[in-house]
């Protein structure tokens, strides 16, 4: 990796087509092991407004290039140098930039859904400017930061990326993986980052005011000196010392859990009961949003079109029940045993299924409701299925963008008119 200090900034060039294509047929050599390949040598090139989208530029050498509003989908840049890259309105959706040197780079608006980050650096960059005479010495540095604002991010992967100091304010982040993400000093304010994975991130002194966390999952996270104020928290999975050491704590948004005996979980269950049963005449729509149910038994319950926005019913007993378009959004999910569960036209968006049993559950839609026949198709937008087990499950028509299926086998599963394209971490079945 070369040394930022050494750096010299020049003037950008414009590469004639001819010699780009020459270029690029040079490198897929490269990159192919065949004779007459040669690395990419792009520093400093202006490309702007290109369409390479599909090329493999592995390991290529892009350092201070203009890559703005270029349409870069499906773009292999991993290992690749970045450094001091423009790729402001650039789109990058699909594109592989695991390992890529991206340090002082500019992603300012830039499409990255689905775009691989892992390992990448996005740290501070800082380089030498010239003083424009023959002396050869510098005057000063421009150093400046990694720059996602209003970056579109939704389903990017940056596991164990760098981002000391970066600026990602405004951006979105929803269903994002930051596993093990160094965000330290980053600035997150008023970045959307429900239903992110952030476990294990360093967010020291990170800037998280007015950020949208909802469901986001924050396990082992180091939040010390990390400003929280008038962040939204809402279904977040905290470990309990996690938030200890943040600043704003208190000025968090978000409802609190509440918890219920066993004598009025049965009598709300008993008028949910009731209330499904007479289509509405007796008794009363259960409604258990942001309420901990968690290893509760609720097997054979009827639950259906039942509310439980954010309910946490980690390790819950659901074999048999029927939630029948409950609404489950942003639940906690996690180990729950749904064996054979009804769930034709739950919403499940975002709630967070790891490690949960859904064998021959019914994920299929609910026909015919509703004086118009209407059929609701279950949804699962967002939502986290890593390491479940589906065995049979039925999931014809499901929504399932942006799901995380990471340790999952699809094996013998219903998945008629099921569009996967946008889901990640499939595995096929064995």
């Amino acid at each position: 990796m070369r040394e930022a200090q050494k750096e010299t900034k020049p003037s950008r060039r414009r590469i004639p087509d001819r010699d780009l294509t020459k270029v690029l047929q040079h490198h897929k050599r490269y990159v192919e092991g065949r004779w007459r390949g040669r690395v990419a040598q792009l520093q400093w090139c202006d490309l702007s407004g290109l369409d390479l989208s599909g090329h493999d530029l592995s390991g290529a050498d892009l350092t201070g290039a203009d890559l703005q509003s270029c349409k870069l989908d499906g773009v292999s840049f991993a290992g690749a140098n970045l450094f001091m890259a423009d790729l402001r309105l650039a789109s990058l959706n699909d594109a592989d930039l695991s390992k890529a040197d991206l340090r002082g780079a500019r992603l300012w608006g830039t499409q990255l859904e689905r775009t691989r980050f892992v390992e990448a650096n996005l740290a501070e960059g800082a380089i030498a400017l010239s003083r424009g005479d023959d002396s050869g010495r510098t005057d000063g540095f421009e150093t400046r930061p990694a720059d996602l604002s209003s970056a579109r991010a939704r389903g990017a992967d940056f596991s164990y990326a760098q981002f000391t100091g970066a600026v990602i304010a405004n951006a979105d982040l929803s269903d994002s993986i930051l596993t093990q993400a160094d965000l330290t000093a980053a600035d997150l304010r008023c970045t959307n980052l429900t239903g992110a994975v952030l476990e294990g991130a360093d967010l020291r002194g990170a800037k998280l005011s007015q950020a949208i966390l909802r469901g986001a999952i924050l396990t082992d996270a180091n939040m010390r000196n990390a400003d929280v104020a008038g962040a939204d928290m809402t279904g977040a999975i905290v470990t309990p010392h996690t938030m200890q050491a943040a600043q704003g704590r208190d000025h968090v948004r978000g409802p609190t859990i509440r918890k219920l005996s066993n004598e009025q979980l049965l009598a709300e269950l008993w008028q949910h009961t009731q209330w499904v049963v007479s289509d509405g005449r007796r008794g009363k729509r259960g409604v258990f949003s942001d309420t901990d149910l968690s290893g509760q038994d609720l097997q054979n319950v009827n639950l259906a079109m039942a509310v439980m926005r954010h309910a946490v019913l980690r390790r819950a007993k659901l074999a048999g029940a029927t939630l029948a378009a409950a609404d489950l959004t942003l639940a906690d999910l996690r180990e729950a045993d749904l064996t054979g569960a009804d769930l034709r036209g739950a919403t499940l968006d975002h709630a967070h299924l790891d490690r949960a049993v859904l064998v021959e559950a019914n994920l299929g839609p609910l026909e015919q409701v509703g004086a118009n026949g209407v059929d609701i198709r279950a949804s699962l937008a967002g939502a986290k299925l890593v390491d479940v087990k589906l065995d049979g499950a039925l999931l014809a028509g499901a929504k399932l963008d942006h799901a995380d299926f990471r340790g999952t086998e699809l094996c013998n599963l219903d998945l008629v008119d099921v569009d996967l394209e946008r889901a990640r971490g499939l595995e096929p079945a064995r």
